[in-house]
């Protein structure tokens, strides 16, 4: 069942799975409960039932409508926008409009709360009151009335169990609501955003995760402490009563550490919010870590990355260490609060010689130790509480966030226009003031220029219907930024944009979700067979489905993992083509595809099955502009000349300019025949080649390779078994080890004990009574005329003096431990993972691993030790009350002995159940984390589609199997809670007849009052003590998945047998030697290097070639060693690569991949992140790749910090970044990847001209689908099906018209022509 919830499809629309189609429908039997069986949580009985004896009932897991994300997230959007329109943006607040959304619920616990603090009263203070008068006054009341005081001690008792239970049942049901609505508020926000550059990728995955959980338990925990107030007037008054006025001093006290509490929380808060931050960017690295491993292994940036997160997690854990300390100090010293307050209380009111005796002093201790459950619940509730008000602020700015207001006009003044531009000017940032106004106090001066100068100046241009019009120029010059003004992604600064008809949008890098081929080109579309093949046909996608296993309907994973980029981009190009829309706004879709794919998308495609549609194609590739109804030439964001392609050549302009340039680069093909040309030294563009298509192959797997994703992607696994002790031996030795965990554990025990001897004490010092002075009748058992008074005072404050220092002892070294055990998992998970090969995160998602390192990674670090922190506490008091009874009245071991049994049976029976619903809960979680990566990396995708509504529905239903989980992993802990506090409640009844019915000569009364305080404290903390004991096995799940990435996930080079070292400048000359050479993929996957046999020689320029699956990506793949040989070796200068160290091997190689790729992060980090290099040698690269003018516009230039994948420069730019990086790299072996795929032709020209002069001495790879970088290679390789079919110079292999090479280069001649 889990795997299948693990697997939906988080990014199709319409793809369901069974567990999605089971939380849709039957009935959930909360809905069926009654009043007593919700109060009671007794309908969770039969589902306990269910789970013990057997596997789980899918139907029995459904989400009552009206705690769905439906319901709620409209309710909650409707209320938002109501307070949005009645006190503005600025002045809404995001907490206000909670509490009014469930204001009739938190009204009602607040009622119910009352009553649970009445009896919380009546029973520790009024009855415990009148039980020790009636045992020290036997003779003033009947056995009868003994009997009732113990009978209705009892009672109360179990009516304050009920009411807490019910208490819960109520903020369970609210909490999972809010939790809802606080989800899809903030999912509606993000899925509206047309820009983000303001809030990261991390912050808004960490709003719809882990914030809506720290909601949820401040729902859960804040109503209760809201009638605390009534309970401290009430135990103040009746405490005076019995005691004198000295009872204030306690009561002092009490108030003195609530206010501790409130300071301690302002603490907390402030912490919790600098922490925060500091956790967004560190998720954030650790996404682009997991996005980009495969450049980031090729680049040998594991080293970098990993020391970056680690630095940041080593702020980031300061900050929680110190939230940490203060919280756990408060959870520490808040059952040490009454003993303290008694001790002081009776040390000042002995002092001052009032009388002390057992029937005073007692029903004190009991009231102190009845409002120690405020200090209990107090710390946990205001952390929760403080962490709540963090969350919902950073929900606030998220809300706060502005579109672009909307600037499209949508029908156009002429009929026959489909887009009209008039003198637009739009920029990426909202202008500063108003357009038109006069700038009278120089304001804009006091603004940087370039976020005043808009990226779109003054352009004008009509596209008519159904026309077709080519958008060029050089890189950076606002092609992108075109369309996106289209698409209402900009700022519009003055003039004005229509647009007439529905829009279709393939953005310049393909959007791939997780989910069928067929889903991704349909995105929730009905299927038109007919219409859907004729798509296919059209985008030359009938050949790449006729490899696949599955054809259309074998699963790809997230980002397109196991499809090529070709065939991603043209995945998106069919998606758009099947949308039947009016406008159709192409970004550059044929820069990943060769010559003869690329002439066919465009013909049959773009010109036949876009005929009578609107067409803006962006494109490098000027053949095809002559085929264009209009041309628009860009330049520094300006119209430099639109017309048609025939006009615009008779101007012998800069279109004309860049024409010619084209032509005369393919005349020496056509002629080649007649005359041998010298090729050296042109600086023209080539002419695209057929089929030299490296990014038409996948990197990651060949795409004969690509395999259905239940096979592809491992499912997420649960076990029905409870954490083991393996677990946590793993975690204690994460601690510090064996000595040092048992260290903290006797810091513990010193604690209670402690606690339990001040308790003996008290009774011991009630037990002397006067001692031997001489007293009246009435004076018999006043401590205060003891003669050794002052002693027992003394051996009182130094018991307080021992206990705090006791307290923060063990809070300060229990901190550090359990950081420290956080911090290694932490680590050690990060070190795997980067460790881990490709085929790991192949088979990986991206959102899984996300999981980890957030949700999980703050549960071991807050929840964990939290919880196993209070568990230790509340289970060492325990059996100090079992001992302690036990001694005082020996028959009470046989009750003793049927509680222990009643609690081992029911935590064997369903203690397992729980855990199991929590590892549901975590498995379930992982969609909806995937999903939320997917749609913020295709909004522009999702909005210009319109599926924003599909994609809430998959939300929606994702959201609902998680929140199933989780309302019934937590009902099902509360269920087990009432019935062991219930157990322990009338555990109360066989002391308190004990207690009553006992001589006073066999026990004494301050004994008996002794074992009725501890039985007191018994049934109030065994709630506490069955919650920390679930939820520290729940938590401790977030532990073992942790370990089970770092035992499981295997290293790059575990098989490697030996490492040799390399002298530091080898190698020398770059040449390489592959012997029989085999690789596959993965082990159940076919060879797709099938005994290569060939040598390169050193400074060689080798050209690699081949039809899409022929192994060129394959050969990349291993010369890095991403992947291991299946049989054979390469040599690099007789050394065998796999001899050696991978980062030895990797950073004496560079590659120059055609998916650019920048990182978070400074200008100088992104190339040169080891900082080696001084910042003349990154100014000259910069120089030799024409970015240095771009990067001096940017404030703080090298030191300029770039956002979210480079959004600073467009998709060129930051190709030339990348050739920038290997150039200050400058390898003895260079892969070249197509590196100016995305760059215009002119800056192509000159690039080529760079890297020719850079790599002079160095082996260059060019896996090619540029017809001049082959011809001018000394070498030509030709692959098929994994084997070298031809391996010659250029030139002997053109003369050869049976070789392969001489078919594709006809080809490409055709197509030239």
């Amino acid at each position: 069942m889990d795997g299948q919830t693990a697997s939906a499809s988080p990014a199709s629309p319409h793809s369901s799975n069974q567990s999605e189609t089971v939380a849709d429908s039957g009935s959930s039997p909360l809905d069926r409960a009654g009043l007593l069986s919700f109060s009671t949580m007794s309908w969770m009985t039969p589902l306990m039932w269910s789970m013990s004896r057997k596997r789980l009932d899918l139907r029995s897991l459904s989400l009552p409508p009206l705690d769905g994300a439906g319901a709620n997230g409209d309710q909650l959007l409707a209320l938002w926008e109501q307070e949005v329109c009645a006190v503005g943006r600025q002045e809404a607040s995001l907490t206000r409009v909670l509490l009014h959304f469930q204001r009739d619920r938190l009204l009602l616990v607040l009622f119910i709360g009352l009553l649970f603090i009445t009896s919380l009263f009546l029973g520790s203070g009024v009855l415990v009151h009148e039980i020790l008068n009636y045992i020290l006054h036997p003779e003033s009341s009947s056995v009868w009335g003994g009997v009732a005081l113990c009978l209705g001690l009892v009672s109360v008792e179990l009516f304050r169990v009920g009411c807490l239970t019910l208490n819960w049942a109520i903020n369970l049901r609210t909490g999972i609501r809010l939790k809802a609505g606080f989800c899809m508020l903030g999912f509606h926000k993000i899925l509206s955003l047309r820009t983000h550059s303001s809030i990261s990728v991390g912050q808004m995955v960490n709003v719809l995760t882990s914030d809506s959980y720290r909601l949820f338990d401040a729902v859960l925990l804040g109503p209760l402490v809201l009638p605390f107030p009534l309970l401290l007037i009430a135990c103040s008054i009746y405490s005076c009563y019995i005691l004198n006025y000295t009872a204030l001093i306690g009561f002092f006290i009490f108030l003195v550490f609530i206010l501790l509490q409130l300071v301690f929380a302002r603490l907390i808060s402030g912490l919790q919010q600098r922490a925060v931050t500091i956790t967004d960017t560190r998720v954030r690295t650790i996404n682009e870590l997991l996005t980009c491993i495969k450049l980031i292994k090729m680049f040998v940036w594991e080293t970098s990355f990993r020391d970056r997160i680690t630095d940041i997690r080593t702020s980031e854990r300061r900050m929680l260490e110190k939230a940490a300390l203060i919280q756990n100090f408060s959870v520490t010293i808040s059952p040490l609060v009454p003993i303290i307050a008694t001790m002081c209380t009776f040390i000042v009111h002995t002092w001052l010689g009032l009388p002390l005796n057992t029937s005073t002093a007692y029903p004190v201790v009991t009231i102190f130790n009845c409002m120690r459950f405020i200090l209990s619940m107090l710390p946990t509730a205001i952390k929760s509480l403080a962490e709540a008000a963090v969350s919902i602020g950073r929900l606030q700015r998220l809300l706060l966030i502005e579109n672009p207001e909307s600037y499209v006009i949508q029908n156009t003044d002429c009929r026959s226009a489909a887009v009209i531009l008039k003198n637009a000017s739009l920029s990426w940032t909202k202008p500063p003031h108003p357009p038109h106004t006069e700038d009278r106090d120089g304001l804009v001066s006091k603004i940087r220029t370039s976020d005043l100068l808009p990226t779109l100046r003054d352009i004008s241009f009509t596209l008519h219907k159904g026309r077709l019009l080519g958008v060029c120029g050089n890189v950076g010059s606002g092609k992108t930024s075109l369309i996106c003004s289209l698409l209402e992604q900009m700022y519009l600064q003055q003039g004005s944009v229509c647009v007439d008809g529905s829009i279709a949008y393939a953005s310049q890098q393909a959007w791939i979700f997780f989910g069928t081929v067929e889903d991704n080109i349909l995105m929730g579309a009905p299927l038109d067979r007919f219409r859907y093949n004729r798509v296919l046909n059209s985008c030359s996608l009938d050949a790449d489905l006729a490899i696949l296993p599955h054809g259309d309907q074998t699963l790809v994973g997230e980002q397109g993992v196991n499809l090529s980029g070709g065939q991603r981009q043209r995945i998106s190009l069919a998606r758009a083509v099947y949308a039947d829309r009016d406008l159709y706004l192409l970004d550059d879709p044929l820069s990943a595809l060769d010559a003869h794919v690329g002439t066919h998308v465009f013909q049959e495609c773009i010109r036949k099955e876009l005929r009578g549609k609107s067409v803006i194609l962006i494109t490098h590739q000027l053949q095809f502009m002559e085929f264009c109804d209009e041309v628009l030439v860009l330049k520094d964001g300006t119209v430099l000349e639109a017309g048609n392609h025939l006009d615009l050549m008779r101007e012998k302009g800069h279109y004309a300019e860049l024409v010619t340039k084209h032509l005369l680069e393919r005349m020496p093909q056509r002629e080649e025949k007649k005359k041998k040309v010298e090729l050296k030294g042109q600086l023209d563009r080539g002419t695209v080649n057929p089929a030299f298509d490296m990014s038409d192959e996948s990197t990651d797997a060949p795409s004969a390779d690509c395999i259905p994703a239940d096979q592809l992607i491992d499912q997420e696994k649960n076990k029905n078994s409870l954490i083991t002790w393996k677990t946590f031996g793993q975690y204690c030795e994460a601690a510090g080890g064996f000595c040092v965990s048992v260290f903290v554990f006797l810091l513990f025990i010193v604690l209670i004990v402690v606690t339990a001897l001040s308790y003996w004490w008290l009774s011991y010092w009630l037990q002397q009574g006067h001692g031997t002075a001489n007293v009246t009748w009435s004076q018999r058992g006043d401590v205060s005329l003891n003669a050794n008074l002052s002693f027992y005072q003394l051996m009182f404050g130094i018991m307080i003096v021992f206990l705090l220092a006791a307290c923060v002892i063990k809070c300060f070294c229990y901190v550090k431990v359990t950081f420290h055990a956080s911090t290694a998992l932490h680590n050690g998970l990060l070190s795997k993972v980067i460790c881990s090969p490709m085929s790991f995160f192949d088979t990986t998602p991206s959102g899984r691993i996300l999981n980890c390192f957030s949700r999980y990674q703050d549960e071991v670090d807050s929840l964990v030790p939290h919880h196993l922190n209070a568990l230790l506490l509340f289970c060492l008091i325990a059996i100090c009350v079992c001992i302690i009874n036990s001694i005082i009245f020996p028959i009470m071991l046989l009750p003793v002995f049927v509680l222990v049994t009643l609690f081992t049976f029911l935590l064997r029976t369903f203690l397992k159940n729980v855990c199991e619903l929590k590892k549901m809960e975590n498995t379930s979680r992982s969609p909806c984390i995937s999903l939320c990566s997917s749609i913020i990396q295709g909004l522009s995708t999702i909005q210009a589609y319109g599926r924003s509504p599909q994609y809430t529905q998959l939300f929606k239903r994702l959201y609902d199997v998680n929140a199933n989980h989780f309302l019934l992993f937590n009902y099902a802990m509360r269920w087990l809670c009432f019935l062991v506090d219930a157990l322990c409640a009338a555990m109360t009844l066989p002391v308190a007849l004990l207690v009553v019915f006992s001589s006073n000569d066999v026990c004494s009364p301050p004994m008996k009052a002794l074992a009725l305080c501890y039985i007191i404290q018994l049934t109030s903390n065994s709630q506490y003590l069955i919650q920390s004991l679930m939820e520290a096995e729940a938590r401790f799940i977030s532990v073992e998945w942790l370990l089970r990435y770092i035992t499981g996930c295997p290293s790059e080079s575990m098989g490697q047998r030996q490492v040799n070292p390399v002298p530091e400048d080898w190698p020398q000359h770059g040449a390489i030697t592959f012997l029989d050479y085999q690789m596959r993929y993965r082990q159940d996957s076919p060879v797709v290097l099938n005994g290569l046999q060939l040598h390169i020689r050193g400074g060689e320029k080798l050209g690699i070639v081949g039809r899409t699956g022929s192994g060129k990506s394959s050969l990349a793949v291993a010369l890095f060693r991403l992947v291991e040989p299946a049989a054979g070796s390469i040599l690099i200068d007789g050394v065998d690569i796999t001899s050696i160290s991978l980062s030895d091997l990797r950073t004496k190689l560079s590659i120059i991949s055609q998916d650019p790729v920048l990182f978070t992060g400074t200008v100088r980090y992104n190339l040169d992140p080891f900082s080696r290099h001084s910042d003349e040698e990154i100014w000259a690269v910069l120089e030799k790749t024409y970015m240095k003018d771009a990067v001096c516009s940017l404030d703080g230039k090298l030191e300029a910090e770039l956002t979210d994948a480079g959004g600073n420069f467009s998709v060129g730019e930051r190709q030339l970044m990348s050739l920038s990086r290997a150039l200050l790299h400058h390898s003895k072996i260079v892969l070249l990847d197509e590196a100016t795929a995305s760059v215009d032709a002119e800056t192509d020209a000159l690039i080529q001209t760079t890297i020719r002069e850079a790599f002079e001495c160095s082996t260059v790879l060019t896996i090619a689908h540029r017809i001049n970088t082959v011809l001018q290679a000394d070498r030509v390789l030709v692959l098929s099906q994994g084997q070298v079919v031809e391996f010659d110079c250029p030139d002997l292999l053109k003369q050869r018209p049976d070789s392969l090479f001489s078919s594709l280069l006809t080809a490409a001649n055709t197509v030239a022509s």
